[in-house]
This record gives C-alpha cells, structure tokens and sequence, in this order.
C-alpha cells in the first residue's frame, strides 16, 4: 500500500466565483479519495485583495480614460466586489488551506508549506491574473528543489505570445509531470517540446451522487430555467427572456455580482454554494456561458444550452466534443430548438466515467510515483 503523502496544491481558489471555489474542493475530494493529505496553499496576490482588486481590475480596464471614468468604475465596482467576497469568505470553507496566507512569490519562497508533493491545481493557473501578468506561484517557482512538482488538469485559458511561452517554459520543465485540461494545453506544450497529457476538470472526479450530497433535499416545486452568466452580453439576456415565456418556463438567474439584478429573471444575488448547485440539479434547462456552469450541468445531469463567450471558448467546446454534444452551442440567438431533443445522459456518463477513471489514474501515478 502506497504511504499517504502531504500533497499542497496551488490554485485560482479565491477568486468569487462558484467555478473557483468547487474545482478546488473537487480536487481536495480527489487527492484524499486517493488515501493523500492534500491542502490548497492560501495564496492572493496583494493586488488580488478585496481592498484592491478593484483598482487592480481597473488599471486593465476600458474604464480607466480618464478621471471620470476611473470615478464611475470605483464608485459602482467596489460595491459589488466588497459583497461577493464577503460571501465567498464564507463559501470557501469547503477547501482546507494552510494555516499561513501568502501574498508573494517570496513569502512562499522564504516559508513554504511543508509537503511531500507540490502540484498547480486546475483552473486558468497558468493564463495571465487580474493585472495581465503571468505569476510565478502558479508555475511552482517556490517548490523546495528536490520535491516533486506536478501540475493537474491546469489550464492556459487562451493562446499566449511566444514571449510568454519563453518565460513560463524554465518553470515547466523543472515538472517531474504535466497534465492539462483541454487539448489546446497538449499542443501547446508539444511546442514548447513539453510532454503532457490531458486529463478531466476536477470537478468531473467527483460522481454526481458526491456532488449530490451537498444538495438540499428539498422538492422543487416549480419548474424553472436557470441562467448563469458570467460575460456581459446582452443579446443572451434577451435569448433567455424569450426562451423561459416560449417554453412556458419561470426565469431564474443566480449571480455573485449583484448589479445583475437589472437582467432578465428572478435574480438571486451569491447563494450558497448548496444552492447554487440546487439549482442547477433542478432546473428544466440552464442557460449558460460559463465552463464550470456546463461542467455541473453535466454532472447533475440537466439539460443545458451554451452560449460561447467571446473569449476562452476553446475550453467549453472542447468538452461539449468530449461528450458529443456540440449542439448545445447555440449559434443563432432566434433558435430555441436547441434543447428540444434531450441529452442522452444515459450515453454521456459512460463516457464521463471512463474519462474520469483516466484522469484518477493519471491523479494517482503522478502522487504515487
């Protein structure tokens, strides 16, 4: 029997979003299911903290022209951003973290967590954070020489320049082994003359009666069409009024950011992490354009109609091939068949499961090895 081991893993827990916080859970879930001790080291950048993320955000931003427009963005963004962390503070209690939290590359450096493993943990680690560059942390540049680094199902988000490539690339080859989440990631680790494979989301390693145990046992009593929208696009919001009334359906959106409250819908402003999922579970149909919204639609087995955004896009495509259900994509915003016919779960979970053992696999190689 393989001894158990201190696994410490790096990832995109704190940002506010229920994508963040569950697929750091799922891959805390995983690590122990495999008989290790994992712990997800509490990193933010100080740029990232509540009190700046928003000047951090803007100084990246259309907003940020002039005097007034810089005031207007302050004014209505640190409201929003102040609330959603405030429940997301509660909501990440789900994942165990070091009993330290790092801000810097060199606080971890000079103190890091004690480990047997070091592993970058899934999400857009290694795409660009909030001020549009790439951290070190991310990379494992702290990891004690001689541990063993390993990355799972760690995504690129988009494409990087060929400058970005040539900075990242004395990080990755100091892993003892990679793994990624979509296709996109192999090949281009294949450019850079890296070995990888790929591997499910971490929130595919869980099986949805797992994630159903975090649901409230509650009937629904009415049925209902849930949006979750993280990209602003207006033409979706008008998509998803006309789609609840044509289908006879109540309108429900759940978001963590509460000026989406003007949108279409029954709004229901950073639930719990159980209702979110709740909802999901129960929902007639999710109206959606993010990945981890189609990723539990998936896992919870509803039916779902995706609504590609105008960037990282790749990542729900590609698993919408995985499964067989590119036709989910909706393509034109006066098409409400596409969720007529539905899912055939039945044929979906084969394949998730047979993916999913793959992935615990490859999990369990690179902790064991």
């Amino acid at each position: 029997m393989t001894q158990a081991k201190t696994v410490a893993f790096v990832t995109r827990h704190i940002v506010a979003n229920y994508g963040s916080v569950l697929q750091a859970y799922a891959t805390q879930q995983a690590i122990k299911k495999l008989g290790h001790k994992p712990v997800c080291i509490d990193y933010f950048r100080t740029d990232e903290l509540p009190r700046n993320l928003v000047a951090t955000r803007l100084s990246t931003s259309k907003w940020n022209k002039n005097a007034l427009t810089r005031a207007f963005f302050m004014l209505t963004q640190k409201p929003v951003y102040a609330l959603a962390d405030k429940r997301f503070a509660q909501y990440r209690a789900i994942v165990g973290v070091t009993e330290r939290q790092y801000h810097t590359e060199r606080e971890l450096m000079e103190q890091p967590p004690e480990a047997d493993v070091y592993l970058t943990g899934s999400d857009q680690v290694w795409n660009t954070v909030v001020c549009g560059e790439l951290d070190p942390v991310y990379f494992l540049s702290f990891a004690p020489q001689g541990k063993k680094r390993v990355a799972y199902a760690a995504s690129f988000g988009g494409k990087l320049t060929e400058d970005q490539l040539s900075e990242i690339k004395p990080y990755l080859q100091k892993y003892d082994r990679i793994s990624v989440r979509e296709p996109s990631g192999v090949e281009l680790l294949a450019h850079m003359g890296i070995p990888a494979g790929q591997v499910l989301d971490p929130t595919f390693l869980l099986k949805k009666s797992e994630w159903e145990q975090l649901v409230p046992k509650r009937p629904c009593s009415e049925k209902f069409a849930l949006v979750y929208q993280l990209h602003p696009n207006n033409a979706f919001d008008r998509y998803a009024k006309a789609f609840a009334k044509r289908k006879g359906l109540k309108l429900v959106r759940i978001s963590h950011c509460f000026h989406h409250a003007v949108r279409s819908g029954k709004f229901i402003c950073c639930p719990p992490i159980e209702e979110f999922l709740w909802h999901i579970k129960n929902a007639q149909v999710l109206l959606t354009d993010s990945f981890h919204g189609t990723a539990f639609a998936i896992g919870l087995n509803t039916q779902f109609v995706d609504v590609l955004p105008k960037s990282y896009s790749e990542r729900i495509q590609e698993i919408l091939e995985l499964i067989g259900y590119e036709n989910r994509i909706l393509r034109d915003y006066n098409d409400f068949s596409v969720a007529d016919e539905p899912i055939d779960y039945a044929k979906v979970n084969r394949i998730i499961e047979q993916q999913r053992a793959a992935s615990c696999q490859t999990l369990k190689e690179m902790l064991d090895d």
